[in-house]
């Protein structure tokens, strides 16, 4: 007999299907919950208060086209696949289990693998074209007037009729596949061309005159198949293929209109040792931050005017580039970038420049690697699209450097998407080419692969550019980057640049040649004395008399220019060199500039003279007062200046008449935080928030299912909670009762707790919560209901 009652029919009855969507979410286990709410995060923003929250916001369209926006091609398949299956239906019996998991883990799709449910939303959301195919017959005949279905029940050899009888009549004859095969056989070559251009999609296509008759002599291919109903006209000028004629093509091919592509295409790759790619990245790193230095030494000589709209002027990106020897998106990139790392400011005044910031100065003083991490993480988080600068934006209005039109919050994850591909190919490998990562990033969100394209193959020449990879491979160091250990990252980028070199090979022709990256020692002193001229694993500089006079003037002395090439340089001095810097040292000083505003002293009154008497200077406003001094309104910079362009030596002069170095205090703008970076934030970021967020909404779900048999609190005094509560929770404490609480949230979301209270006591109930080893407290004025479980049902 026990065994009889044990075995109840019950046992064996099979668990019933859920009635609603929000019914199958209730069904689903915690885990599956989760997982649903880290796929679609905004299902979780506000917190929903029961599963008819949730349900209700996971139908929504934009949650719902978010969401199939970033499926892959085999998931997105899979749900066309469904889509078709179901026409104009929502349920889908017996469907094909390929990616059938990943919707139902998506909320796209209800039920189970016996009988799927689509989401009402799902279909908006992918569109009116599934698989690239037209909608049926019916729902486009439904639109076509009776005048223009006339001709095609005549080809079709059907009694006149009006809508919709005709509309129907026609639909059944496409549905019908003998009759749709006989009416695809009698097609000519050109006709075919079209079916079969349309078939492979989109199915929408363009005719001039779509009323014309398809008997006309004169009429088209496309209007012999309007005749024959095989094409449809949305209007007078489109048409499209119905979906019934569509698929009869593409089985004809042996190309399903269902197939799914299970798997991304390969991207083929050269392999290389880590160690290779590593030293080959390190052109790029030591070149950008060449860059940055050149930028900032640009702009604190002839800091750019910051514009009304915000931004760097055109005219001022151009120059910049010109300063740089770069291109202008090159110059935009390390405009971008120091700007986001805070190495670049607007001043504060009434005329604000842009400058370098104060943090410049610390950031140089840091080592190689250092330096290349603090841009490589402003890169990757900046929300600033370089690649925009210079098109035409809204309004069709130039989008500028700097500016605030080239903002854009989806770039960072479009970064790391692009990099994630990298990042999984074998270290030391590096793609053939971009197309093959493009291609891969186009199976993972096809959806958004058109307008992406473009943006994703800028951001891989981004990092070609700034030494995140090599030959389009991911380095070792930006591996280690991405992984968001910085540390590490800096200690394994300095062990693959190669070692500072503290000399310099001067050759006859006055170039000098450092065979590496040159060490802070001679840095500095070698870029006051020439130019660069070419820069990589070894740079190149000249020596002219500009540059040897740039030097003078920033207070070196001609034995200290000599000192300092016999010192480190490995080869010979040449003796052009030592007759340059002689020359120049002799001239440099000969004429001195003093304040008066500021006046021209010189004891060789015909070099006096002829300064006088030299056009170019006109404009300083010289006027002789003495055989051996000239004064000026001019101020001293500017005299000095206009004096060095005139092909002129001058020295500034200090009030005791020795010569002075006017070395001012280099300008900087005020220190300001990173730029706005990209953090992916959210309620659900970690196990806790999300199992929190779960157990919330089976609470609320609970506590609405429980709504009828719940005992409310009365509300006769405003935030005063009922006399009849206070004694229900104080016998519950008494005699160990286990109660159902509903508490009002500080978010605005209502809970249910089964609640075993111990006391009741300073304005809290406290107790043992089931699920819970902890013991909680709950505020009695945010409790709302409260109803005694019966531990016998």
């Amino acid at each position: 007999m026990a065994a009889s009652t044990n075995s109840s029919p019950d046992a064996d009855r099979p668990t019933p299907r859920a009635a609603s969507f929000a019914d199958w979410l209730r069904g689903r286990d915690d885990r599956q919950l989760a997982r649903l709410l880290r796929l679609r995060p905004d299902l979780a923003l506000p917190a929903p208060s029961d599963f008819a929250a949730l349900a209700g916001r996971a139908a929504v369209r934009t949650s719902a086209q978010r969401a199939g926006d970033n499926l892959d091609a085999a998931t997105l398949a899979a749900l066309e696949n469904l889509i078709l299956l179901a026409d104009d239906g929502d349920a889908v019996s017996a469907p094909p289990a390929e990616g059938l998991g990943q919707l139902f883990d998506l909320g796209l799709v209800w039920g189970d693998e016996q009988q799927v449910q689509l989401v009402p939303a799902v279909r908006d959301a992918v569109g009116p074209y599934p698989a690239g195919l037209g909608r049926p017959a019916a729902t486009l005949l439904m639109g076509v007037p009776d005048v223009q279905l006339a001709p095609v029940l005549r080809t079709l050899g059907l009694p006149p009729m009006p809508q919709p009888q005709a509309g129907a009549a026609i639909a059944g004859a496409l549905a019908d596949p003998v009759r749709l095969a006989e009416l695809v056989a009698t097609t000519d070559d050109a006709e075919r061309d079209i079916l079969d251009r349309l078939a492979a999609g989109p199915p929408v296509g363009s005719v001039r005159h779509v009323r014309v008759a398809a008997a006309e002599a004169e009429a088209s291919a496309a209007h012999r198949l309007l005749a024959r109903g095989l094409l449809l006209p949305l209007d007078t000028q489109r048409v499209e293929l119905p979906r019934e004629v569509g698929r009869y093509l593409r089985e004809q091919e042996d190309r399903p209109p269902l197939a799914i592509a299970t798997e991304p295409p390969d991207v083929p790759t050269i392999e290389r040792t880590p160690p290779e790619l590593d030293r080959l990245g390190t052109t790029a790193v030591l070149e950008i931050l060449r860059l940055v230095d050149a930028l900032a030494t640009s702009w604190t000589v002839q800091p750019p005017p910051l514009l009304r709209s915000g931004g760097l002027g055109v005219r001022e990106l151009r120059r910049t580039a010109r300063d740089l020897g770069v291109d202008e998106p090159t110059a935009a990139l390390v405009v971008e970038v120091a700007s986001a790392a805070a190495l670049l400011n607007s001043t504060n005044g009434p005329e604000p420049m842009f400058l370098p910031s104060s943090e410049y100065d610390h950031w140089r003083g840091r080592d190689a690697a250092a330096r290349w991490t603090t841009l490589a993480s402003a890169w990757l988080g900046m929300t600033r699209q370089p690649s925009l600068i210079n098109q035409r934006g809204e309004r069709d209005r130039v989008i500028t450097a700097l500016g605030p039109d080239a903002e854009r919050g989806t770039i960072p994850a479009l970064r790391r998407q692009a990099l994630d591909v990298l990042l999984h190919l074998p270290p030391g490998a590096a793609p053939t080419g971009r197309d093959a990562v493009l291609e891969r990033l186009a199976w993972r969100q096809p959806r958004r692969a058109a307008g992406q394209r473009p943006v994703t193959e800028a951001i891989l020449a981004e990092a070609d550019l700034l030494g995140v990879t090599a030959a389009g491979g991911l380095t070792g160091y930006s591996r280690t980057l991405l992984a968001g250990s910085t540390a590490a990252a800096e200690h394994a980028l300095a062990r693959a640049l190669p070692d500072l070199v503290d000399h310099f090979l001067v050759q006859p022709d006055l170039t000098v040649v450092v065979p590496g990256p040159p060490s802070p020692l001679i840095a500095v002193d070698l870029a006051l004395l020439a130019d660069l001229e070419s820069s990589g694993g070894a740079s190149v500089y000249r020596i002219t008399e500009r540059s040897v006079r740039r030097a003078l003037d920033a207070g070196r002395t001609g034995d200290q220019l000599h000192a300092f090439v016999q010192r480190h340089s490995r080869t010979p001095v040449p003796q052009a060199l030592s007759y340059l810097i002689d020359d120049a040292a002799r001239r440099h000083g000969v004429l001195r500039v003093g304040t008066a505003s500021a006046y021209l002293r010189c004891d060789d009154t015909a070099l006096l003279s002829r300064v006088l008497a030299d056009r170019h200077v006109d404009t300083l406003g010289l006027r002789l007062i003495s055989p051996t001094v000239v004064v000026s309104e001019a101020p001293v910079s500017r005299l000095l200046d206009g004096l060095r362009a005139a092909g002129y030596s001058p020295a500034a002069e200090g009030p005791g008449g020795a010569v002075v170095t006017l070395v001012a205090d280099v300008p900087r703008a005020p220190t300001r935080a990173a730029s706005r970076s990209f953090a992916s934030r959210g309620p659900v970021d970690s196990d806790a928030q999300v199992t929190e967020l779960v157990r919330r909404i089976r609470s609320g779900d609970a506590l609405a299912e429980a709504g009828r048999r719940i005992q409310p609190i009365a509300a006769r005094v405003p935030g005063v909670t009922s006399a009849a509560t206070m004694e229900l929770l104080r016998r519950a404490v008494r005699e160990e009762q286990l109660v159902l609480v509903g508490v009002a949230e500080p978010d605005g979301t209502a809970t249910a707790h089964e609640l075993r209270p111990i006391s009741l006591a300073a304005g809290y109930v406290r107790g043992w919560e089931e699920g819970n080893d902890r013991l909680v407290s709950f505020p009695v004025h945010r409790i709302t209901a409260v109803r005694v479980i019966d531990e016998d049902e």
